[in-house]
């Protein structure tokens, strides 16, 4: 079932916010409040996200759910670390990021016109299977340590700094950069990270230059009419 204003830029939303902690991540963190204000933020950016998906009325549920159980589960870390905790809310968001980025992903390859907000949800979808393997990245570092090899050390309970690095990582690996400072070390995090290299390579090169081209031929085509 459909929602009414289905044709919105729903996307457009969820990305600003998406650039906005990946921007201000780095300059909250230092203080005091600044892990709640990021938690708030990222809050935020999981409510876009549903917003983003809200077209159908089962993804609404799904993501309103998964997303209360991910915010719970992450203020709960917050306020008492703990090893379970962690697992529960790196490994709650992992899926409901996932599964954002994957339905997100199913309305950018709808058939029909390739319109501006499909071109930011595709943008969307790249960002949040960034996040998503970083929070998994996180995941296996807390389940198995030592399966990443780093030139920075970082406490074993400073849990954001650490998914800071895993989603530096994530992203270096995800656009295949590859600068070295961080090394996966185990069988399963050199796994896990070719596999997000190669969903990378074609993500960039099969999926958004198919949908810029689209796009602009459309943009023609109109012009023409």
């Amino acid at each position: 079932m459909n929602w009414p204003g289905a044709n919105q830029p729903r996307h457009l939303v969820l990305l600003i916010m998406l650039l906005l902690i990946f921007i201000l991540s780095p300059f909250v963190v230092p203080y005091y409040y600044g892990p709640t204000i990021l938690n708030i933020v990222a809050a935020i950016v999981l409510l876009s996200a549903t917003y983003a998906v809200s077209e159908r009325r089962t993804f609404l549920l799904i993501g309103l759910s998964l997303s209360a159980v991910s915010i719970v589960l992450t203020f709960w870390l917050a306020a008492a670390p703990s090893h379970w905790l962690v697992i529960s809310a790196h490994g709650s968001i992992v899926i409901l990021v996932g599964f954002f980025a994957i339905a997100i992903l199913g309305y950018v390859l709808r058939s029909g016109k390739v319109t501006a907000d499909k071109i930011y949800g595709a943008v969307c979808a790249y960002l949040l299977f960034g996040y998503a393997f970083a929070f998994l990245y996180s995941l296996i570092e807390e389940v198995q340590p030592g399966s990443f090899t780093t030139l920075t050390t970082i406490g074993a309970h400073d849990l954001v700094s650490r998914v800071m690095q895993m989603r530096y990582f994530s992203f270096v690996t995800l656009a295949t950069v590859g600068y070295g400072d961080i090394v996966p070390h185990t069988q399963l995090a050199r796994t896990i990270a070719l596999l997000e290299a190669m969903l990378g390579q074609f993500y960039l090169v099969a999926l958004i230059g198919r949908l810029v081209g689209l796009h602009i031929v459309h943009g023609r085509e109109s012009r023409d009419a």
